[in-house]
């Protein structure tokens, strides 16, 4: 599906593309994501070095500062990305950091950069494969060299622009960093997290894929079945709409399941892949998720009631699908309450296919946060 951009939008990215070239940094390093503070910008953010000059570009300045202060990262220098000042903190910045890009993901002026953290690998098919603009980053870290040649083809960038060592965010899963976790009183009990990818989304690039009635009509979150199921493991249910779905969660009626949306967390001080980092199974469908998680050895399952529908309209990177996906994967309600109970009573089955997924899709030894932020230090030092 291919998309165009609002004529003044196109023109404002121009203007910005050419001041870019004329206006010279400064050693100051931008850092945008959407939404804003993503778990590896926070990542990043946790583990700044003290002699760098960092500034956050922040779509919504009053919900980032209160991100910031909910996940206890003091000192960071907020800057409201769409005005006069996040324009010029961005024009000024030797290097962007970014998960999308900014003002059209060109190429920048001079001796600037851009560092793409895009924010999954695999997945739903995207950038060139659904019709988008190449988009262009000077560096970005990916996984594998088989995350290398698909980020390629997916931005029409230089192989070679592409690095493998992992990426920030898994940090957070693999318990570096921040060392934070679930309240003492939530860890009683098991927990699994369901993160569906979106249907139709409501922010960003405004599309519809696959069925966008399937999930809610095949397994409402008020389902006795799925209650009693939760119920007789001692396990609450965390579920995470898509930050570009609507955030409407259904019938929230039992202590059992819970709103994992980034304002439920930051209520415990953490974020969506700390959670992650303790769930004892995890559900999911196309979302590239599933990729990260398989670096906690935990079991997963996939729930994908319009799988046929899901690939005529958007397509899958990784195919068969079924074949790729380290777990069971399973279209109706019935199977996915076999499969969540055969998870939580069987934690080891499916080690075997989680290596193996691990074995080809994480190949990196390095620590991503270390990586980038090494990165981020030789471009300002101009060896970048």
């Amino acid at each position: 599906m291919a998309t165009t951009r609002p004529l003044g939008r196109r023109i404002l990215d121009r203007v910005v593309g050419l001041l870019d070239v004329l206006v010279p940094p400064r050693s100051c390093t931008a850092i945008h994501s959407s939404p804003d503070l993503d778990d590896s910008i926070v990542a990043l953010l946790a583990s700044r070095p003290d002699d760098l000059d960092v500034v956050v570009l922040a779509e919504d300045p009053a919900a980032a500062a209160a991100r910031l202060a909910a996940l206890g990262l003091k000192g960071v220098r907020l800057v409201p990305r769409r005005s006069p000042r996040g324009t010029w903190a961005y024009l000024r910045s030797q290097l962007l950091v970014s998960t999308h890009g900014m003002f059209g993901c060109r190429p920048r002026g001079g001796s600037k950069q851009v560092v793409g953290l895009w924010h999954g690998e695999f997945g739903k098919l995207i950038g060139t494969f659904t019709g988008e603009a190449p988009r262009y980053f000077d560096w970005v870290p990916v996984s594998s060299p088989l995350s290398r040649s698909l980020r390629s083809a997916e931005f029409a960038l230089d192989p070679h622009r592409i690095q493998v060592v992992g990426s920030p965010r898994q940090r957070l899963l693999l318990g570096g960093g921040r060392q934070r976790s679930l309240a003492r009183g939530e860890q009683s009990r098991r927990v699994v997290v369901w993160a569906p990818t979106y249907r139709t989304s409501v922010s960003g690039m405004i599309r519809s894929d696959g069925d966008p009635e399937a999930l809610e009509h095949t397994l409402p979150l008020d389902d006795p079945d799925l209650l009693d199921l939760l119920d007789r493991h001692r396990a609450t249910l965390w579920f995470r709409a898509h930050p570009a779905a609507s955030q409407r969660t259904g019938r929230l009626v039992s202590p059992y399941v819970r709103s994992a949306a980034n304002s439920d967390l930051e209520s415990l001080g953490i974020t969506f892949y700390e959670l992650l980092a303790e769930a004892d199974c995890f559900i999911t469908d196309y979302s590239s998720l599933w990729v990260d998680f398989v670096l906690c050895d935990r079991p997963l399952v996939a729930f994908c009631p319009d799988l046929d529908r899901y690939r005529d309209d958007r397509g899958l990177a990784l195919e068969p699908h079924e074949t790729w996906f380290p777990g069971p994967v399973t279209t109706s309600r019935a199977g996915l309450l076999s499969e969540l109970a055969h998870a939580l009573e069987h934690p080891a089955s499916g080690a075997e296919s989680r290596s193996h997924s691990r074995a080809v899709l994480h190949t990196s030894t390095c620590d991503p946060v270390t990586a980038t932020w090494q990165h981020v230090r030789a471009v300002i030092s101009g060896r970048g």
